[in-house]
């Protein structure tokens, strides 16, 4: 855009240009009203304060959005951010720097070559993010093809040992450490916020009906997909050896994951990264919080204070997902062998079938529970997925998922805070949609019947195990080697597993946060808890 001045004299003149500037880069009104008085506010407090009678003002655009308007002065440094001391709550202009105080991560002034430089975000790049994590994972992948072709073995395992599998470490001991905490406060505060102890029950209940039901629906479906992709012969294969990455099989007790839920102290929980006992802590106390009302409104405050803590920390950290992407891929790429991949790739068509399907199963949701349109929801949602696929992780796609609800969807702040981490560990939908077709694949790769008790049989097996699912890496291929081994697959089935399970475990991570948004917008609309006017918004 053209640069122009602004100045006492051409003030209406160039507030009317700016506008028009900012529409023709279709910047949504209201956005337009916050720059128009931020421009203001910034002017006056110039010439009143810093004795700068005249702004250039420049709008500018990146590739991905962003929209800012850069304020040039020349003259000494004067930041007009900083309060003034003599300014109260009587004056005038008081009122005026609120503006300014409310809008202060929008604004940014350097000094610099004899120059007052501010610069005002319009409109944030909200899918920055995603698109940069896009740019990561295909990058990831060229280059991954780039080293196996031009580097030696010895090469690229030192690159391996030295660079790509200290920084996925790093940044999964980061995540680690502070999923639990952030999971912990959103959930006490969401039920604080609520206000009501039964009322969040009934919520709560809700939502666990929902996302009980999404799962069945997915097992139904991925039952049906991986009978019809392997229903015809498929060949033996030779499956690669697991002698560098031991699994055993994980033993599913329906009591003890009941007992379990409850922990035995407060502390260990958050050490073991049990998150269903976490969770259990968190709602218990915002229970009882609400219960004792204003005698611990100290405590409440803290507690949403420290959840605005966390979730600006978990946030710093996910800022590094687009890199943290491309090493990913570059270890898929390099550790996965192509022709193995290509006899399995039936495995992923049907994961990705079984995804297509069930989206479409949650636009039925949402438009006959919620009674509303779900095209918004479609072509919002995808929004978070990147996120999901590059971490391997819905956990770390929650903060994208409650600012996508709140900001995207017009979800409430309350609901959403509440629902997300409850839904992320709960929902059991991806387990189908991945045990199942690789569990069939085997059956039919060792030549094992599959008849009505097999199906029944694997679909129980796989509900009892989502639901106890351990908490550690390849969760999943401890699963699929237990389930597989019931009907008699030998467990040297998790060589191969290991090569294509970073691949299936973003597919799962990815679906399992739209699932997660569609039910939180589904409980939202029935507790008159969504802004129709934010989610019908383009």
């Amino acid at each position: 855009m053209q640069a122009f001045h602004l100045n006492a004299e051409n003030f209406s003149d160039a507030q009317e240009k700016l506008e028009r500037q900012l529409i023709d880069l279709k910047v949504a009104e209201k956005d337009i009203l916050r720059a128009q008085l931020l421009v203001e506010e910034i002017f006056l407090r110039m010439k009143n304060y810093g004795k700068i009678s005249q702004l250039k003002v420049q709008v500018t655009k990146n590739f991905l959005g962003k929209v800012q308007i850069k304020l040039t002065a020349q003259g000494a440094s004067y930041n007009p951010l900083v309060e003034v001391a003599d300014w109260d709550e009587q004056g005038e202009n008081y009122y005026n720097m609120l503006i300014l105080k409310a809008n202060r991560q929008r604004i940014s002034w350097h000094h610099k070559n004899n120059q007052n430089i501010i610069a005002i975000n319009v409109r944030s790049d909200g899918n920055a993010q995603a698109w940069l994590t896009v740019a990561g994972i295909f990058g990831g992948i060229i280059c991954g093809v780039l080293m196996k072709e031009f580097l030696s073995p010895e090469t690229i395992a030192l690159i391996n040992d030295n660079v790509i599998v200290p920084v996925r470490s790093m940044f999964l001991n980061a995540l680690s450490m502070v999923i639990a905490p952030v999971i912990f406060f959103s959930i006490t505060s969401g039920i604080i916020g609520m206000n009501a102890g039964a009322g969040s029950g009934k919520v709560g209940l809700k939502l666990m009906i929902f996302l009980l039901v999404m799962t069945l629906i997915s097992l139904v479906i991925s039952l049906i997909v991986s009978w019809l992709m392997f229903s015809g012969g498929v060949e033996q294969i030779a499956v690669v050896s697991s002698s560098t990455a031991e699994v055993s099989s994980y033993e599913f007790s329906f009591t003890k994951f009941i007992i379990d839920i409850i922990p035995g102290n407060i502390v260990s929980p958050f050490s073991d990264g049990k998150f269903l006992q976490i969770i259990f802590i968190a709602v218990l106390l915002g229970i009882s919080l609400n219960a004792l009302g204003d005698k611990v409104r100290p405590f409440k405050e803290m507690v949403s204070n420290l959840n605005d803590v966390f979730a600006k920390m978990i946030s710093l950290i996910i800022a590094f997902v687009p890199p943290i992407a491309f090493f990913a891929m570059v270890s898929f790429v390099l550790e996965s062998n192509f022709e193995t991949l290509l006899l399995i790739s039936k495995l992923i068509v049907g994961q990705l079938i079984i995804c297509v399907a069930l989206i479409g199963a949650y636009m039925i949701l949402i438009r006959f529970v919620g009674k509303i349109s779900p095209l918004p929801f479609l072509k919002k949602v995808f929004a978070v997925c990147p996120i999901a696929f590059a971490t391997s992780s819905s956990n770390a796609a929650m903060p994208a998922m409650m600012d996508l609800c709140t900001k995207k969807f017009g979800i409430s702040q309350k609901l959403s805070s509440f629902c997300i981490p409850i839904a992320v560990p709960s929902n059991m939908s991806s387990s189908c949609l991945y045990q199942i077709p690789a569990v069939i694949m085997f059956l039919k790769m060792y030549g094992i019947d599959i008849d009505a008790s097999t199906f029944l049989t694997l679909s129980i097996l796989t509900l009892t195990l989502s639901l106890g699912i351990p908490p550690v890496p390849a969760a999943y291929v401890i699963c699929i080697v237990t389930i597989a081994a019931h009907f008699g697959v030998p467990k040297e089935i998790a060589g191969l597993l290991f090569c294509i399970d970073t691949l299936c475990d973003r597919i799962c991570a990815s679906i399992n946060v739209i699932g997660d948004v569609a039910a939180t917008m589904a409980l939202a609309r029935t507790e008159n808890l969504l802004d129709e006017k934010i989610y019908l918004t383009e």
